[in-house]
């Protein structure tokens, strides 16, 4: 999620209820502790007119709903007088619970206002509950001190990247021993450095879904006067799903590499240097990325060297092809270093290829590094000067775009709050327009289709809320905290949210081709052909299985229906709503395996085991999805209303019901969608239809899991494929 302040609009009654803080030049705060500062009527910078920060005179805590984990934090600040203040009297603290990520002082600031810089820290941190608070406190030593910010940014981070288990037991560089910390002590990070090591920078945009922005390696070289190789892979990187997963660093970083030059040049002396400034006083973590991209490099001696942090070896053999098995296969080591009672402000890091492979043209490779800063027993990671260490500064392009706008390429991890809150004025004051555009209707609200122009124009969906409807604020927390910290190709994308007083709208990306249901009966569009049926069902199995077994928690949906899996332009099928979900119990850590909770969800879909003892499972959503299977089969709803003609027929009214009673009469053929007979393999057809049949399994504990759905999905589309290649190459040679 995003909160911007670099917009200009209407004054905002309630700051501490909204997640966007959006000021005019007129604004007067109602608040003491809160108000929006612009850069005034005549600025010296050519973009300080378009920027604007939040300002607080005294304690502030910015409030956010999370789902708990691991969590990015950044904090933008752009040091300039807004309304007129001295910029030397932001003197503030900022704290999240027990830790206090920075405190500024005059010394903080540039004497010279032109010379300020746009910055970033990042710092990372472990939120337990449902509830982020950051809080901002102007110091109490200066009677007008004040704090400010610029935007915050949280993003969502795999539990085990950072802040691992154990990170307690790294090796500590110059030690004999790991380093063991008090296990009842947190720790959070601070990033101080992010290198693609050999190659060029790497935009936030760039990353691998965290928004993480890698520099250059060259102005930390030390040793630039001496020939060093760069290395760029052509070849696919290959991930380990366990050691080190696809998210870890972008392929960027792993495609390129830093080495010395291999031939009669090369001498024991021969290393590679950097040089990187940090804060005394702390633990350092540096994790160094490497990967085999070189295709003139085989044998395990050819990548033997020694690794050493600040003079003291950290790996007598650092051994590449040992490490990682083979090329193009990403590995990391993670090291810590001991500064916490030295007056050191410099990390060497120096890798040197080992004398006695020296004969065999041995290499010393890096592709990129990661320097992080832990917090120290006191929970503390500030330091004397937090804009002069540990962060990231923009460049004037960079810094101009974000004055100007909020990029629309902070769609995945992020929410648009600005965005979402300029919709909201949008929509109440041009009601007639949100009309025409109206394209659906929920038990949330109204759908509507709008636009997005931010450079270029993007369409989106703006689901708003009826303030008559049975859902309400809760599942409109559920849908954000979830939505915000999931990431995967086949769930509908959240891009922002308002929460405004009464107003409630949500901003996702636009579905170009609505839902599953609109093509499959009571329309006028064309039929689709099975095997796009087949992979539509793959598409939103998959979207499940990410829920129960991807994401951190087991997340069940609670209501899987056709209108819930929506098609994207290329007829990619996402699922959608998650008003209702719910966070599932972890089997790892918890004895019971199912949530007891108040039954709801839509008629016909509904887990009957879970209509009757109140105890859902992830196995619920199997059921539902079970009931989709077949309607996309049959082409008709999961309910037909009952005449009083078809009071013998009761099975038809419902799908379910019906469908396994003609599964086990064997007449399951005579009711599939009239298009599709003759069109199905008949392995693909008792494929799906045994699976689909067993996703019906009265008992949850006889349901398979979605994994297992979906690798039978897959093969069933498999067996489809294989025969329409058989007729259509048949239908060529005739």
């Amino acid at each position: 999620m995003i909160l911007n302040c670099n917009s200009p609009a209407t004054a905002i009654d309630q700051p501490a209820e909204v997640h966007a803080w959006i000021p005019d030049k007129s604004y007067k705060s109602k608040f003491s502790s809160f108000l929006i500062g612009s850069t005034g009527e005549e600025p010296t910078n050519p973009q300080s007119d378009k920027l604007f920060a939040a300002i607080f005179r005294t304690e502030y805590t910015y409030t956010s709903f999370v789902c708990p984990g691991t969590k990015f934090i950044r904090l933008h600040f752009y040091p300039f007088p807004y309304l007129g203040l001295e910029v030397f009297k932001a003197q503030f603290s900022v704290t999240i619970g027990h830790y206090t990520l920075l405190r500024t002082s005059n010394s903080s600031y540039p004497k010279n206002v032109s010379k300020a810089e746009y910055i970033i820290k990042e710092y990372c941190v472990e939120v337990d509950g449902h509830t982020l608070n950051i809080t901002f406190t102007p110091s109490n030593q200066m009677s007008d001190a004040y704090a400010f910010v610029n935007m915050i940014e949280v993003v969502s981070v795999p539990s085990d990247l950072y802040i691992r288990e154990n990170i307690t037991h790294l090796p500590l560089v110059g030690q004999s021993h790991n380093f063991f910390r008090n296990k009842s002590m947190a720790v959070a990070l601070e990033t101080m450095y992010r290198v693609n090591v050999g190659g060029d920078s790497i935009s936030a945009e760039k990353d691998s879904g965290m928004f993480r922005a890698w520099s250059e390696d060259n102005k930390f070289l030390v040793n630039d006067e001496m020939e060093t190789g760069t290395l760029v892979s052509e070849a696919k990187i290959k991930y380990y799903s366990s050691q080190v997963p696809s998210y870890s660093a972008p392929e960027k970083v792993y495609a390129t590499a830093r080495t010395t030059i291999p031939g009669d040049r090369i001498t024991p002396d021969s290393n590679l240097s950097w040089s990187f400034s940090i804060e005394p006083g702390f633990y350092y973590l540096i994790r160094l990325h490497f990967c085999e991209i070189s295709t003139t490099i085989s044998l395990q001696n050819q990548r033997d060297f020694h690794i050493y942090i600040n003079d003291q070896t950290a790996e007598d053999h650092a051994n590449l092809i040992q490490w990682s098995g083979g090329a193009d296969v990403p590995v990391y080591r993670d090291y810590l270093v001991n500064l916490s009672g030295q007056d050191i402000d410099c990390l060497l890091i120096a890798l040197q290829s080992n004398a006695e492979s020296v004969k065999e043209n041995s290499q010393a490779i890096l592709n990129g590094l990661e320097i992080v800063k832990l917090s120290d027993a006191s929970y503390n990671l500030a330091g004397s000067s937090p804009f002069m260490y540990g962060a990231r500064k923009m460049s004037s392009s960079e810094t101009q775009d974000r004055l100007m706008i909020i990029p629309y390429s902070v769609l995945i991890g992020f929410v648009g709050i600005t965005i979402a809150c300029s919709l909201c004025l949008l929509i109440r004051s041009r009601r007639k327009r949100a009309f025409i555009l109206l394209i659906g209707v929920g038990g949330f609200g109204k759908v509507y289709k709008g636009s997005i122009i931010d450079g270029s124009t993007s369409t989106v969906a703006i689901k708003r809320a009826n303030p008559c409807s049975n859902q309400g604020v809760n599942e409109f927390k559920t849908e954000i905290s979830l939505l915000s910290n999931l990431r995967h190709g086949h769930l509908v994308p959240l891009i922002g949210y308002c929460m405004e007083n009464k107003e409630m709208i949500l901003v996702y990306d636009y579905m170009a081709r609505g839902t599953l249901r609109d093509h499959l009966y009571n329309n006028h569009k064309p039929p689709l052909q099975w095997s796009r049926r087949l992979k539509i069902c793959i598409g939103a199995a998959r979207g499940l299985h990410y829920l129960h077994a991807g994401a951190k928690h087991t997340i069940i949906h609670r209501d899987v229906k056709s209108t819930n899996i929506l098609l994207d332009e290329k007829w990619v099928a996402k699922v959608s709503d998650f008003g209702l979900s719910k966070i599932g119990p972890n089997a790892l850590t918890q004895s019971h395996t199912h949530v007891s909770t108040a039954v709801k969800g839509s008629f016909g879909y509904l887990d009957p085991e879970y209509y009757r003892r109140r105890k859902l499972t992830e196995k619920s959503d199997v059921y539902s999805f079970g009931v989709v299977l077949f309607e996309v089969l049959c082409a008709r709803p999961a309910v037909l209303p009952m005449s009083e003609n078809e009071e013998e027929e009761h099975e038809k009214v419902s799908l379910a019901d019906w469908a396994l009673h003609c599964y086990q009469s064997g007449t399951l053929d005579s009711i599939i969608d009239p298009y599709l007979r003759g069109k199905i393999d008949p392995g693909c057809f008792k494929t799906f239809t045994d699976v689909a049949k067993k996703c019906l399994a009265e008992r949850g504990s006889d349901r398979p899991p979605m994994g297992d759905v979906l690798w039978n999905l897959e093969l069933a589309w498999r067996q489809q494929d294989a025969t329409d290649h058989i007729q259509e190459h048949s239908s060529f040679c005739w």
